[in-house]
């Protein structure tokens, strides 16, 4: 387990009723820094929803978390935010399939994100898994199950152990996919679990000058393909996630490097493109060092800041988004053309102009974490049909 400096640490009493949540706590406790342990009560719960998801920036790398642990909490088990409605309501193509949490929070530090200020475990474990039947019920066309766009889970093993429990009882699940999102590289633990290819591991990937500058206290580009690959030979089906995607200076020629990397030593079975958004123009020059992003991406976003303010996927223009989308697609196409590309959280101006060369529309695609996105999906096998080419991939 990755080690946590924290601010302050609060434990709820009900942990120590409850052996295998109190084994959980002592094994993880000795990872955590931190002078300040309290009692988790109605107060302290109010504290930690009271903290803004405001963004790390530049300059936050990290010693002030607040950690809270608890026992279980049942609104976290199969959550699912519906998110393709709301995508529509913004003008947006999106289908994630459920998701669950035992987690929530974060032990890295990217700019764009703020899910390092606030980590709540709950530690019984076991109870989540015996209640996955209510969420198989409640969500029963769905093949993929994430696990988490509000943690990464890899770091906190295998303490925590909350990955095993849920690898083994998809691997009973002759027709659900667990995913599991990471940037992590301390994944070989999962090499030697009977997965049974129930298990995807999708990894989030930028190019190299921004994982250097922004994901900070994030495992480099070079690991983490090193990590997939090891993942795939374990097995495992490896999937990756351009997220963010970053018009620094020079971005083309670090994607393409970034994808030659990538299908040269892993083969990722979907690969899934998110330009970085979910912002305002005001917020780039609080996260990025000055002279980072491409000039005319940064003067094209500064022109349209008024019009995107309120725009789910700004702060960068439509055009931005285009260019970039279409560089990588096409680039991936020419390296690797068997292999599945397709946008997340796209708007439907993405699709009707970038459609055709992903060989998708906004009512059938293959994407990252998509609820049909597995083996077995129609559109997903017939992507993954035997090449008549063996030396196309």
């Amino acid at each position: 387990m990755l080690p946590i400096t924290a601010r302050t640490v609060y434990i709820d009493p009900e942990v120590a009723k409850r052996p295998n949540c109190q084994h959980r706590l002592e094994r993880i406790l000795p990872h955590i820094h931190c002078d300040d342990i309290r009692e988790y009560d109605e107060q302290a719960r109010k504290e930690i929803n009271s903290i803004a998801s405001r963004r790390h920036g530049k300059d936050d790398f990290g010693d002030d978390a607040i950690l809270a642990f608890t026992t279980f909490d049942e609104k976290r088990r199969g959550w699912h935010y519906n998110w393709r409605d709301e995508a529509v309501q913004h003008g947006g193509v999106c289908q994630p399939g459920p998701q669950l949490n035992i987690v929530a929070g974060c032990v890295y530090r990217c700019a764009y994100c703020g899910f390092g200020r606030r980590i709540h475990f709950s530690l019984d474990v076991e109870q989540f898994v015996d209640g996955l039947d209510e969420v198989f019920a409640r969500h029963p066309n769905s093949r993929l199950y994430k696990y988490s766009n509000t943690t990464d889970l890899p770091p906190f093993e295998p303490e925590l152990d909350a990955i095993p429990p849920l690898v083994r009882r998809f691997a009973d699940e002759p027709d659900r996919y667990l995913m599991l999102f990471t940037k992590s590289d301390q994944t070989d633990f999962l090499h030697n679990l009977d997965h049974r290819g129930h298990t995807i591991i999708s990894w989030s990937l930028t190019c190299d000058t921004a994982s250097r500058l922004i994901d900070k206290r994030t495992p480099s580009l070079e690991e983490r393909i090193q990590a997939m690959r090891r993942a795939r030979e374990a097995g495992y089906l490896v999937r990756a996630r351009l997220s963010p995607v970053v018009p620094i200076s020079n971005w083309q020629n670090e994607y393409e490097s970034l994808f030659e990397r990538l299908y040269d030593q892993v083969r990722p079975d979907v690969v899934t493109l998110e330009l970085l958004g979910w912002m305002e123009f005001s917020d780039l020059t609080a996260m990025f060092p000055p002279g980072l992003l491409d000039s005319d991406a940064l003067a094209a976003a500064e022109s349209a800041a008024d019009e995107l303010r309120d725009v789910t996927w700004g702060p960068f223009t439509q055009q931005t988004h285009e260019e970039g989308y279409r560089f990588c697609i096409e680039t991936s196409r020419r390296i690797s053309p068997g292999t599945p590309i397709s946008v997340c959280h796209g708007t439907a101006d993405t699709w009707k102009s970038l459609g055709s060369i992903m060989e998708m529309t906004p009512d059938d695609y293959v994407c990252n974490c998509g609820p049909l996105s597995a083996p077995g999906g129609p559109l997903y096998d017939q992507f993954h049909q035997p090449s008549p080419n063996p030396e196309i991939i």
